[in-house]
């Protein structure tokens, strides 16, 4: 007899009696506990090729797996979302949980989406946001099983830091998501290279935006304005796909 079938043998003897084996055949067991494997391994998804990176902001930098969905106002949030934010309690040690989680601000967003902010805050203050690209519809409607995640942060009560400071990321299209205190500045917008001017979207005390630059579109101009519409900030955004302007 070898070492596992002493230790089988030992624990044959140690289990009370019971009718479970008649009641319940080797056969039936082995096919749930196929089954109970099966659901319990999580099935694989693509590797995102959007880059996060790091500016002049503290950036979180993970997104780990979660559990199940997290019950809310609008529902259940799906787990394919909550993996999206489980960084707001590794980063603050618990403190933002993603069940605080709520839509608070949309703008339109590229091919058809929008751009919209999702935000938690803790006990102690501290706010975690995560911009997102998703299908359009009401601000209050409940969170989609599929999202393009564009990053985020989460920030003290303490750090409100100032208007161009920048966190942000960027796909493989170009299409980068900015994000930075808003500061000094009543309202924000970007104007872009052929001319045109988008606002800024203003959501739990800074601006998120989005914008295309690559190697053939440049990168275009963050304006921000106080309260009297004097000009407090001008600064070319970054360029991440060519590294300009970083």
């Amino acid at each position: 007899m070898n070492t596992d079938d002493r230790a089988m043998a030992i624990l044959e003897n140690l289990r009370p009696t019971s009718t479970v084996d008649e009641a319940w055949p080797p056969s039936d067991r082995d096919a749930a506990l196929e089954r109970v494997l099966a659901s319990s391994v999580p099935a694989s998804t693509a590797p995102s090729r959007r880059r996060r990176v790091l500016l002049t902001t503290a950036v979180t930098a993970a997104l780990l797996a979660t559990g199940a969905g997290v019950a809310t106002a609008s529902g259940v949030l799906p787990e394919s979302f909550t993996k999206e934010l489980s960084f707001w309690a590794s980063e603050t040690g618990g403190g933002v949980d993603v069940d605080t989680a709520r839509r608070i601000a949309q703008a339109p967003g590229p091919d058809g989406t929008v751009l919209s902010v999702w935000a938690g805050t803790g006990a102690n203050g501290t706010t975690c946001v995560s911009p997102m690209f998703e299908a359009p519809g009401d601000l209050d409607r409940p969170a989609p099983a599929s999202v393009r995640a564009a990053g985020g942060q989460c920030t003290p009560a303490d750090s409100p830091g100032t208007f161009g400071d920048l966190g942000g990321s960027a796909d493989e299209r170009g299409i980068h998501t900015m994000w930075g205190p808003a500061g000094e500045a009543a309202r924000a917008e970007l104007r872009l290279p052929d001319g045109t001017v988008r606002a800024a979207l203003a959501a739990a005390g800074m601006y998120f935006y989005w914008y295309l630059a690559n190697e053939t579109v440049e990168a275009p101009f963050l304006v921000g304005y106080d309260a009297s519409g004097k000009v407090v900030l001008e600064r070319q955004l970054p360029n991440l796909v060519t590294n300009a302007g970083r």
